[in-house]
């Protein structure tokens, strides 16, 4: 399944509802879903967030690869930024004292299977995949 999406925080309930369809035509359970979901939330947040003044749509696109799903991001018109490439978080300090900003990218890295990233001619895409719990 694919869809565009407007490059909005007010489309991250839409983007909820699309794949919570998919997940239910496809009949993936539960356990699959939360991780999806939390990654999608993320990744599409700081494209928002970091291309505040781009006026393209996020295409999103959601398929099952029989024992994963794999999900793809595209974002058009934007600088490079390499999800992959591990950055340092401290997740050992209280709260109080961490810097804002990192944890997320370093929790999809932790409950994805797979994370990649491909840039070319200013368009973003990131890959991920979740196997079927």
């Amino acid at each position: 399944m694919q869809k565009s999406f407007a490059r909005s925080y007010d489309s991250l309930k839409e983007i909820y509802d699309f794949t919570e369809d998919f997940f239910q035509a496809e009949d993936i359970a539960e356990p699959t879903r939360y991780p999806v979901h939390f990654a999608l939330e993320e990744l599409f947040t700081n494209m928002v967030k970091y291309n505040p003044g781009n006026d393209h749509d996020i295409q999103l696109n959601v398929e099952n690869g029989g024992d994963h799903v794999t999900v793809t991001m595209t974002d058009y018109d934007v600088d490079a930024f390499d999800v992959t490439v591990p950055r340092k978080v401290d997740t050992k300090s209280p709260l109080a004292d961490r810097p804002v900003g990192g944890l997320g990218l370093h929790l999809i890295r932790r409950m994805v299977d797979t994370l990649d990233y491909h840039y070319a001619d200013r368009q973003s895409r990131i890959t991920f995949t979740k196997r079927f719990e």
